[in-house]
Order: C-alpha cells, then structure tokens, then sequence
C-alpha cells in the first residue's frame, strides 16, 4: 500500500485529479466544483491523497488545502488542513474493505506529522465516509433525505401542509422545466439572477454570494451530473433549484425564490415536481440538506416532505497532530483582543472554534 501526494498547480494537474474523481463507481460532483475557476483552486493550494494498492490501483482519493499559518514558531514553519468546501473527506468505492481506511488514515497521520501539519479539519460527506476516521467526529448538522417511492405512497407521506400548498400552486397554473443537458449560458444566468436576489434578500453570508462563473464552472465540471429546475408563472421565472447528482442520489444545492412569487408555493411545487422528475429518471432518493442550525423552522420545512424517512447526519472531523505547537500558538495568536467601539471596551474572548488559533483571522501577519 503507498500513500500518494498530490499538488494541483497547473489546469494539467486539475485535469488529472478529475481524470481520478471519475474513476470511481459513482461520480460525486462536489469532489469536482472545488473553486470558482482553476484560478482560484491554485491560489488556495489544493492537494489530494492517492491511496494505491500493489499494482497501483488508486483505491482512495482526498482532496484537501494545505494552509501555511503564519507565524513561525521556534523558526519553524507549520500548516495546517482544512477540506474543500462541501461534502469531502476520502472517496471511494463501496466495495472497499474497510480495513483499507484505517491504514489510509494512519499513513495520512504519519505525513501530517513528518510535514508539521498542526491540525486537521473536515467536511465529511453523507455516504458514511466518516468511518474508521483517526480524529475526533463531530455530528454538526441532521439533514433531511428522502427515498422516491410510487407516487401515491410519496403524496400521502407528506404533511397535510405540503399537499395543500401543492394544490394551491396548481391553481396558480404554475409550470416547471427540468434541465440536465443542452444548458445554454442564458438559462446560467436566468437562474443566477433569481439565486442572488434571494441571497441578497435574506442577507446571507458573504461565502454565499458566489459570482456567475461560480455556477458557470460548475455546470462545466459536473457535465451530466446536475440538473436546473425552474419554476414559470406566466413564462416568468420565480424559483430555482441547482441538483447535483451522485449515483442514486439527487442532491439540493443551491436555490432561491422571488419574494413576490411565496403566495404561489413555488418551492412545495418544485420540490414535488423534482420527485416526479427523479421517479421518470430512475433516481431513488432525495436529499434536501439541513437547515441552518440544527431542527430549525428550514429543517422542519423540509423534513415535511419526508417526515417518516430516516435522517442523515453530517459529521465534520477534527484532528491535532501536534498538541504543544497547537496550544502555544493558540496562547499567541488568540489572545484577548479590546477593541474600543462607542466609548466602551469590547473584550473578543475565545470560543470553541477550531482550529482555535485561527479564530482571529491573523490580523497581523508574520
């Protein structure tokens, strides 16, 4: 067994590591939408783990940022890891002996340690890939997955609210398009358009406010595995939904209503057109997602699509490989801060996040 690393600088070495994503049974897209351009991938040096077999097969692949901290500590220079935004963490085939993860993770360790790598942090995906995992688990967030059954069993399944908002967007002589081939540039940017105003209407946070090219790169990346739905009142778009798709599995990624369009129940219809949509393709399940703290109001929105189905639960993974260097760094780069705001001092103490140095942002540079 050999541990590879791999260092993305180049849209040859790109194309490489997708040539590797692919080679697996099931394509998952968010292994793929890694940056808004290549660009950007290089700039936040991203590297990938190969773990191969005796005649070289690759039997798993991690992608993950490598980040400098800095500040020297002794002379020495430490990173530490962080995964790519999304669903991550080790991909590889279900077939895999499982017994090949936990030497995966201890040959993982041993080139943390052997490179002065601090910390690592990790989105895990929802396909049980936390497993076996030589850190600390963390179940941050439930998520709502739902299996595509007859479509009978499927309406009676929901709670009495989502059949009657679906009926009321049938009075309204709502329509919908499903999209998963021969996407042109202005059905990109009819969905943008709906996606950031909603973002912008409900104040979201800056890592949501992605630019056009954000979603231009990934219908590129993710060839056939996506879909756009866009929901039509009077050929006027008013909701959207970008699906990513692995396998069986329909994944809800990233959306957005007009304001003026809720009194239509656009999103119950859409939800419920997808279904239908996913039933005539072949696809078994739905997953919605979570909300955005957990059993909040948009958690138990979508749980109202499948409330007898079982949830998933998302686990992100936590690791110090060297516990001196961390805690001591935490002592000099997350101190107290007092910041004089009004006439009156605002003490910013330490909180759980993690890593813990990091928590500052490093607002002096060394």
């Amino acid at each position: 067994m050999k541990l590879i690393v791999n260092e993305i600088l180049t849209e040859i070495d790109f194309e490489e590591y997708l040539k590797v994503v692919e080679s697996f049974k099931i394509i998952n897209p968010f292994y793929k939408i890694l940056g808004s351009s290549i660009g950007e991938i290089i700039d936040d040096q991203l590297y990938y783990f190969t773990f191969t077999n005796a005649e070289g097969k690759i039997l798993i692949l991690m992608p993950f940022f490598l980040r400098r901290i800095p500040y020297k500590h002794e002379e020495k220079i430490y990173y530490d890891v962080i995964s790519p935004y999304g669903y991550s963490g080790p991909l590889f085939n279900e077939d895999l002996s499982r017994g090949y993860l936990i030497m995966f993770w201890q040959e993982v360790d041993t080139w943390y340690k052997n490179n002065n790598v601090v910390s690592e942090f990790i989105r895990f995906s929802l396909n049980h890939n936390h497993h076996f995992y030589s850190g600390i688990l963390i179940p941050t967030l439930t998520n709502v997955n739902g299996e595509i059954v007859d479509e009978e069993k499927q309406w009676n399944a929901f709670k009495q609210k989502v059949r009657n908002n679906y009926r009321k967007s049938l009075n309204h002589l709502l329509d919908i398009k499903i999209k998963s081939k021969d996407i042109t540039d202005s059905d990109i940017v009819t969905y943008y358009d709906v996606y950031i105003n909603t973002m912008q209407r409900i104040g979201a946070e800056d890592e949501y406010l992605y630019s056009i090219e954000y979603f231009r790169n990934i219908i590129k990346l993710s060839k056939n595995n996506f879909a756009l739905a866009f929901v039509y009142k009077d050929n006027v778009v008013i909701s959207v939904e970008l699906i990513l798709i692995a396998g069986e599995t329909l994944y809800s990624f990233l959306g957005g209503t007009l304001s003026e369009a809720f009194s239509l129940r656009p999103n119950d219809f859409l939800k419920i057109e997808v279904m239908k949509w996913a039933r005539n393709n072949g696809y078994k399940y739905y997953l919605l997602g979570g909300g955005r703290k957990e059993n909040d109001t948009l958690y138990q929105y979508k749980k109202s699509f499948f409330p007898n189905d079982m949830d998933i639960i998302y686990y992100t993974g936590r690791k110090i490989l060297n516990k001196k260097v961390y805690n001591e760094l935490d002592e000099i780069l997350n101190i107290d801060v007092v910041i004089e705001e009004n006439n009156a001092a605002i003490t910013l103490g330490k909180s759980n996040y993690f890593p813990a140095y990091r928590k500052n942002a490093f607002k002096k540079q060394y």
